[in-house]
This record gives C-alpha cells, sequence and structure tokens, in this order.
C-alpha cells in the first residue's frame, strides 16, 4: 500500500457567543453522536462545492466520515479527533488533530480545529493536492468548522431554553 504524504500546520476557528463550559460539552456531545453514528449525525459527511473543485458550481461533493476520538484533555478543553472517509478510505485525506473551545470570557468563545492530514499517494498526492485540488481540503474543513460551530450554539441554546422553561415552572 502507497504511504501518505503528510500536510501539516491546519488551524481554523470561529467565534461562539455562548459560554466556553457549555460550548465544551456540547463539542463533546456534537463529536460523540458523530463517531457512534447516533440519531441527526448518522452518515454525517465532509462537503465542498463543486466550484472549490474547479468545476462547475452547480451543487456540492460529499463525503461521509468515519471520525474517533481520542483523549479528552479537560484542561484545555481539547479532544484529540481523527477521520478518514467511511469508503475508499485509501484514496481520500486523513485527519489527525484536535478540535476545542478556547474562552473568550464569561459569555464567549472560540471553536477551533487544529492537525494536519495525509494526502494518500506520497508525490503524487501532493502533486494533486497542491494543483488541481488546491485548497479543497482546508475549504472542506473550514466547512466542518462551520457545520460544527452552528452546532454547538444550537446545543448551547436549547439548553438554556430548556433550564428557563425549567425554572420557569
Amino acid at each position: 500500500m502507497p504511504k501518505a504524504a503528510r500536510v501539516s500546520d491546519i488551524r481554523l476557528q470561529r467565534e461562539l457567543k455562548v459560554p466556553p463550559v457549555p460550548a465544551f460539552t456540547a463539542l463533546k456531545e456534537i463529536l460523540s453522536a458523530i463517531a457512534s453514528e447516533q440519531g441527526a449525525w448518522r452518515g454525517f459527511a465532509l462537503h465542498v462545492s463543486l466550484g472549490d473543485l474547479h468545476l462547475p458550481d452547480l451543487g456540492y461533493l460529499s463525503v461521509p466520515i468515519a471520525l474517533t476520538i481520542g483523549e479528552t484533555h479537560d484542561e484545555t478543553n481539547s479532544v484529540d479527533i481523527r477521520f478518514t472517509s467511511m469508503s475508499n478510505a485509501a484514496v481520500f485525506p486523513v485527519f489527525a488533530g484536535a478540535a476545542g473551545i478556547d474562552a473568550t470570557g464569561p459569555t464567549g468563545s472560540t471553536l477551533w480545529i487544529s492537525g494536519d492530514y495525509a494526502v494518500p499517494l506520497q508525490v503524487l498526492g501532493k502533486l494533486l493536492d497542491k494543483t488541481l485540488g488546491a485548497g479543497v481540503a482546508q475549504r472542506t474543513l473550514e466547512n466542518l468548522i462551520d457545520d460544527l460551530a452552528v452546532a454547538v450554539i444550537a446545543n448551547v441554546e436549547k439548553r438554556e431554553a430548556e433550564y428557563a422553561r425549567y425554572r420557569l415552572h
């Protein structure tokens, strides 16, 4: 089996207008649901616009992923993650890194993903990543963090609404 070429130092972040502690709780729950394919997260897929693939921008390409959760680091509010394609994994990049929440104050936080990915096919894979697929992996990860940010905010807001409803009755 051909070895993979590494592309490193990816760090993406999104500002969240929710407190860091419930945001980290929500992030762990969402990642766990994706990894175990629970509920709405069953078949979760990374996606990228066809325009990002240098094709007519008439839709998108999605690739269902197999997410593995590693160690949780409560001191840094982060979780080790690794994911690859659910099918034909040998021809898709593998991402290894972490996702976490940084506090920006008592009512704000930052969601981040950091790590690197390995492209298949060594030199040919690196060449395709730099030419035809230039920016595709980066854009796919940007879409992932956008999806996670929306889900974390929704999860935190839902919990706060449920708590308020409980306290009022």
